[in-house]
């Protein structure tokens, strides 16, 4: 099982649910949410992984945090997470864009920015935890190549099945706004994943 299949399944369907429940929005606007809120992660996620640096912060940050045991516990990993952890994580993922990704967010799902804000913390580490999952499952454990290549792989099937979100994230994650993604990923680096 992929990640794409692990996130669209059982696991996602878990997520969606408790965000709907944990914030008091009605289904549709949870998955509708959750629809943009994910891939725009994952994506950063893969912008991050694509420089050494931003490899091995990501792969700590996943081996020592993030391993996959928090999975059996979604509820707890979104108190945690709405405890301080997400938005950290979120910081470091987007590097500034937090508030352009959570406006999208919220005008997608119909919902308040305070809410989008919620459902991108209570993801973030349920991705990383994923990640981690999904490495393990690779053979070879929790390193930089599986994690990559699972990144690669979910940013390239995504934009096949949903072109229309490639061109918005990407949008959403140009933090000067200059058409180039790459050197806004450069500058996340500094500060991605130290504590």
């Amino acid at each position: 099982m992929d990640l794409q299949q692990l996130l669209g399944g059982s696991l996602g369907q878990e997520a969606t649910q408790l965000i709907s429940q944990q914030l008091g929005i009605d289904a549709g606007q949870a998955q509708s949410a959750v629809n943009l809120a994910l891939p725009t992660i994952l994506n950063a996620l893969n912008k991050n992984a694509s420089t050494d640096d931003g490899a091995a912060a990501l792969t700590n940050a996943i081996s020592n945090d993030h391993n996959g045991s928090g999975l059996g516990d979604l509820a707890g990993l979104a108190q945690t997470a709405l405890g301080g952890q997400g938005a950290s994580i979120l910081q470091h993922i987007f590097g500034g864009a937090e508030q352009n990704v959570t406006n999208a967010v919220s005008q997608n799902a119909g919902i308040g920015g305070g809410q989008a804000s919620q459902v991108l913390q209570i993801l973030a580490p349920i991705v990383l935890n994923a990640l981690g999952n999904q490495s393990q499952q690779s053979g070879g454990g929790i390193n930089i190549g599986n994690i990559a290549g699972i990144l690669s792989n979910f940013v390239g099937n995504q934009q096949q099945q949903a072109p229309q979100h490639t061109d918005m994230i990407s949008q959403l994650l140009d933090r000067n706004n200059d058409g180039n993604v790459a050197d806004d990923v450069i500058g996340m680096l500094g500060n991605l994943f130290k504590k």
